[in-house]
């Protein structure tokens, strides 16, 4: 008589729930493991974009290429990158989180253009080469850069429990304590941080995926918190020191420190 070899209904039912639940346990860990490596990047990310911006301040006693436009602080002028990239280490890339890999998208990076929504990163119509043209226009970074701009940044100061600082120069940094200009050690002073933005200014209930400006005016695109946890929520973010050190920042202690001009949204944070 032959025997029949193989599995029953039943036991493939049982190896396919077992393995349902082994799934279950190992995808939450498997993308908090996913997210760590994303963060690392950022912060590598973050030391490349400031090295460029050392080595350029080496060559000019300590001063930095200074914004050309005061917008947001993620809006950066064409001319300021190009000292960056013209170190010829670095593409641009480094700009943009790899856990909001979306923002790194032609229409972001050449902003100033007015590019249509969907155009190929094969776009070949060359930037302007005018440099007044080049310092005017801005690129939408995924960092918040804190430089300060060539005549100070006027709109708004910024809304914080200690003082802070736009940066100038990589050599000395001073901010004003009850009216008195005091100086500053290097490893406390933010110059590149994560993108950490909400449509508001409650930390517990605005929308750190929601936050609304020129993109959502052109484009129909909100702006967002690179690292989010529970849907819209912030994690916190990695900031570079002017010391060139980076560190992880829970959002727990983060503040809001900045809005646009006199609108609550978006709300800035780090």
């Amino acid at each position: 008589m032959t025997v029949r070899k193989g599995f029953t209904l039943i036991e493939l039912l049982v190896v396919i729930a077992v393995i349902a639940v082994l799934m279950g346990i190992l995808m939450p860990a498997l993308s908090a493991v996913r997210e760590q490596g994303r963060r690392a990047v950022c912060s590598q990310n973050e030391k490349n974009t400031g090295l460029g911006l050392f080595l350029y301040a080496n060559d000019y006693n300590g001063k930095l290429p200074l914004n050309e436009v005061d917008r947001w602080l993620f809006d950066v002028s064409y001319w300021t990158t190009d000292i960056i990239l013209a170190s010829g280490g670095f593409d641009r890339h480094i700009f943009y989180c790899p856990s909001w890999s979306q923002r790194d998208n032609i229409i972001f990076w050449r902003y100033g253009e007015n590019l249509p929504a969907g155009t190929s990163e094969n776009y070949e119509r060359p930037e302007p080469t005018a440099i007044a043209t080049r310092k005017d226009y801005h690129r939408i970074m995924g960092y918040y850069w804190l430089l300060d701009t060539k005549a100070g940044r006027a709109n708004p100061p910024m809304s914080t429990t200690e003082s802070k600082v736009w940066v100038r120069s990589t050599v000395e940094a001073s901010a004003k304590v009850n009216g008195v200009k005091v100086k500053k050690p290097l490893g406390s002073v933010e110059l590149i941080t994560d993108v950490t933005a909400s449509n508001g200014p409650d930390r517990d209930n605005a929308d750190f995926a929601g936050a609304t400006g020129g993109c959502w005016t052109r484009w129909q695109v909100t702006d967002r918190s690179n690292h989010l946890k529970k849907g819209t929520h912030a994690a916190g973010g990695n900031i570079l020191f002017l010391d060139g050190h980076t560190q992880w920042r829970q959002f727990d202690q983060m503040e809001h420190r900045w809005f646009w001009q006199s609108f609550g949204n978006p709300c800035l944070w780090w």
